[in-house]
């Protein structure tokens, strides 16, 4: 009886193993089949998608701006919105086509750029990442020391850091062309990039930038900013020529001053952009007067925040305020449409610009009779 139980148990364990076997078989072996060309098709994928794992967060970075972003054409709203209204073709970006143009407008980049570069990096707005940690840009998270993308409690914020980036990466770094970030976003013979896939991402956002109206603005080296001058002077900001507040007594304006001794100039996008000098002068102030944090119609500051002053000589100074930061020291000598600092938010201003002032014998005269030549074209 014995060996007839033993002989029995060993038929039990044969036949469970039989059947186990079969059950993996038909069940378990295909499911590690596919999760393992699941995981194939999504490394092909983050490769053409570019190297977004190796985004640093740059949304700290103080950089002071280097280089200019101006307009060249209007967006393609149409186009635009044929993108970022459409679920199938934009993904978790749907309805936050709004979001990036103020962004970039802000940052002062292009928006088209912007766009182009998150779609093409999350695969069309459906990538894990974005799906799941709200990051477009493939940043890399400092908690961990770069090793993992970092995740965002909301989407908009997670573009707030990529416009960040992108800023920092254009305007800071200079790298102002498509071809030049492709440099860093999908650099040729990456170590992640066994297949040499990176080598699409150039020409794909070339065609995906046509394809969303093509990029609305020219980016370049601010060194190479070339100003218009006429008698000797330069129109003060290479960004937008629209004033918005003009020289005089005004009312309905908040917390702003009765008399405004100077003309105010501003436009979407002009934050951080160069303010560059009148004419051939002496910088005798480089400081601040008031607040220098970034000033708000709800949360104003005061004075003139971060200015400058220029002697030109001859009993004419000129002031420039509002600046994101302190500009060129102290003694620098200027010649006209030379730079000297970049359009911010700080003492009392409600938003960014630039407030521009001439003073004749220590007089705040209005400048509109010495700038109307740059507005007209007139000589």
């Amino acid at each position: 009886m014995k060996h007839l139980k033993q002989f029995a148990k060993h038929l039990i364990r044969k036949k469970l193993l039989v059947g186990t076997s079969s059950f993996l078989i038909a069940n378990i072996i295909p499911v590690l089949i596919f999760l393992v060309l699941c995981t194939l098709l999504m490394a092909v994928i983050g490769a053409l998608s570019g190297s977004v794992d190796h985004q640093h967060n740059d949304q700290d970075d103080d950089g002071g701006g280097g280089n200019i972003c101006s307009p060249t054409g209007d967006m393609n709203q149409k186009e635009w919105d044929s993108y970022f209204k459409h679920e199938d073709r934009s993904g978790v970006f749907k309805g936050y086509g709004n979001d990036i143009i103020e962004l970039s407008e802000e940052k002062g980049i292009d928006p088209i750029l912007f766009g182009a570069i998150a779609l093409h990096e999350t695969g069309y707005g459906t990538s894990s990442g974005v799906v799941d940690k709200n990051n477009p840009g493939g940043l890399m998270d400092p908690a961990t020391d770069w090793q993992t993308l970092q995740r965002f409690p909301t989407l908009k914020e997670g573009l707030e850091a990529m416009a960040d980036t992108l800023y920092n990466r254009i305007i800071v770094d200079g790298l102002v062309t498509i071809e030049q970030l492709g440099e860093v976003y999908a650099p040729i013979g990456a170590e992640n990039d066994p297949n040499n896939l990176n080598k699409h991402w150039i020409p794909t956002m070339k065609k995906l930038t046509a394809n969303m109206g093509g990029l609305t603005m020219n980016c370049e080296a601010e060194d190479h900013v070339d100003m218009d001058l006429i008698g000797g002077k330069s129109w003060v900001s290479p960004y937008t020529k629209t004033i918005t507040s003009g020289f005089g007594y005004r009312s309905g304006c908040g917390n702003c001053t009765t008399f405004h001794a100077g003309i105010d100039i501003a436009s979407a996008g002009i934050r951080n952009t160069p303010i560059v000098s009148f004419s051939d002068g002496k910088v005798t102030i480089s400081e601040s007067s008031g607040t220098t944090f970034d000033s708000t119609l709800e949360n104003m500051g005061k004075g003139y925040g971060w200015y400058i002053e220029v002697d030109h000589g001859n009993g004419i100074k000129t002031r420039y305020a509002h600046m994101d930061k302190k500009g060129i020291p102290v003694g620098s000598e200027v010649k006209a449409g030379d730079v000297i600092g970049h359009v911010g938010s700080t003492g009392a201003s409600t938003a960014p610009h630039l407030h521009f002032e001439i003073l004749m014998e220590g007089e705040k005269v209005d400048p509109m009779p010495h700038v109307k030549s740059f507005l007209t074209g007139e000589k």
